[in-house]
């Protein structure tokens, strides 16, 4: 047989072998051909290999690779925290204290310690009980204060104040004017007192971290002070002053019809309302010539019905000042007309923010927080609340002589006492820090916390529905007995 005999009966074989092989794989997989291997073909010598040409490579290069889609974070759910403080006043020796020559004054060493508490706000407002004048300065009865406090507001954090009160018309018309106009200059907000007609009936507006917030504020009277053709500059609650038992109920309504016709996620009314000093003739010393009432009181029943109406009429968060007394705050479950049940907040007093008034309790107080959010849905919603002890405090002994009218955060100043780093506290307000801390987180937690456990925040839980009669205590049920 010839070589190249040889040579087609070993390619011939060689093919034998290899479908054996095959079929043999086939067999040990079951028969399965989508799972049967492919069998690579060895490139002999005379099989042509394929080169990638350049322009091969750039064309593969430049096809888009599809990315992976990233699973999408949900965004965080809108928030805001408003702050809310009481009376903020300006007596003679407060005016004294921050006086800097004749005629110029510094107010921020007042905000100092607070200022922090302030500003951690989205949002913070509190009420202007003076006016504000380019001179002839005065304390009580007839505040009239410098563009200076003003200034101090805005550096501790205020972006509004309310200006309708018993004493907007300290000053009387000129007085009005100068505060609005003082306002605007050193850009705080303010809502509560207006130039013409037309301004009282427009309801201010904010937005808020993505909410709507309308604010109004109204008060019980003027002091008694004729307003004449002028009485369109204020809201006053009341027709008559002594006895307060005739309510403009027409304006109120009149009033809140116009912002809830804004459709803001909130409204916000501050009225300046109730019984100055309520809560402090079990003191001795403490009270006042008005202060003999029971429930059958006209003004406190007409008080009460007040803050009510306001939620009636659609008042989210009611938040009053001018009984110059801290007391209780609660969350109020009000049912709409259209059957759905809302959760309202309500604080019947915020008491002194400043003042030099000392007579226990009134230069205790409390800031306020009001937490809002927003659903999945878009619907806006009152989250929580809560509060920081506050005491001014008088004397500082590194300002001696002068008085030093401080607000001090109650637990960072006994934090501080803690620490050893008191050289701006006596120990008689040491002392009186711990009562104040007792006092104020019984009235709002409804009973002391110990100082063991105190913290700088407390939360407010207090709560009931709208039918069931308001959880104002009578003086003789409050913690300072």
């Amino acid at each position: 047989m010839t070589s190249r005999g040889w040579l087609v009966i070993c390619a011939v074989m060689s093919v034998l072998i290899a479908v054996a092989m095959a079929v043999v794989l086939l067999v040990v997989l079951g028969g399965n051909s989508e799972t049967a291997p492919v069998l690579a073909t060895v490139p002999s010598e005379d099989m042509p290999i394929f080169e990638p040409t350049p322009e091969f490579i750039s064309e593969i290069a430049s096809e888009a690779v599809p990315e992976l889609i990233p699973k999408p974070t949900p965004e965080p759910l809108p928030t805001a925290r408003l702050a809310f403080v009481g009376d903020i006043m300006c007596h003679m020796p407060q005016m004294d204290a921050a006086r800097i020559v004749f005629g110029e004054y510094d107010f921020n060493y007042a905000f100092r310690y607070i200022a922090p508490y302030i500003q951690s706000a989205d949002f913070a407002i509190g009420n202007l009980e003076t006016t504000l004048v380019r001179g002839g300065y005065a304390g009580w009865p007839l505040f009239r204060s410098p563009r200076a406090l003003a200034e101090a507001l805005v550096n501790a954090g205020f972006d509004m104040v309310t200006t309708g009160n018993n004493h907007s018309f300290d000053a009387f018309v000129p007085g009005v004017r100068s505060t609005i106009e003082i306002l605007n200059e050193v850009g705080l907000g303010f809502t509560g007192t207006f130039l013409t007609p037309a301004c009282r009936d427009e309801i201010t507006l904010v937005e808020v971290n993505g909410f709507t917030f309308a604010i109004l504020n109204f008060t019980m009277h003027t002091n008694a002070i004729d307003l004449g053709y002028y009485n369109f500059m204020v809201k006053i609650v009341y027709h008559d002053l002594v006895g307060q038992s005739q309510i403009d109920y027409e304006m109120i309504r009149a009033s809140m019809a116009r912002a809830r016709a804004l459709e803001s996620d909130f409204i916000i009314v501050s009225p300046h309302i109730g019984i100055e000093y309520y809560g402090t003739m079990n003191r001795a010393g403490g009270g006042h010539q008005w202060d003999n009432f029971d429930r059958t009181d006209t003004r406190w029943v007409n008080w009460m019905r007040t803050m009510h109406l306001f939620l009636d009429e659609g008042a989210d968060m009611v938040m009053n000042h001018h009984p110059h007394t801290l007391l209780p705050a609660e969350f109020v479950y009000v049912e709409n007309e259209d059957g759905a049940v809302r959760r309202a907040f309500m604080a019947y007093s915020m008491a002194n923010f400043v003042s030099a008034q000392r007579t226990h309790p009134r230069e205790t107080s409390a800031v306020f927080y009001v937490d809002v959010a927003r659903d999945e849905d878009g619907n806006a919603y009152i989250s929580g609340a809560s509060y920081v002890p506050i005491w001014v405090r008088q004397n500082d002994p590194t300002r001696e002589p002068l008085l030093c009218f401080t607000i001090l955060p109650v637990t960072e100043a006994l934090r501080r006492v803690e620490a050893g780093d008191t050289p701006d506290l006596r120990p008689q307000d040491i002392d009186r820090l711990r009562v104040v801390h007792n006092d104020v987180t019984h009235m709002l937690s409804g009973e002391p916390i110990s100082l063991a456990d105190m913290d700088y925040e407390y939360p407010i839980t207090r709560s009931r529905t709208r039918d069931q009669f308001p959880g104002l205590p009578l003086w003789g049920t409050l913690p300072w007995r």
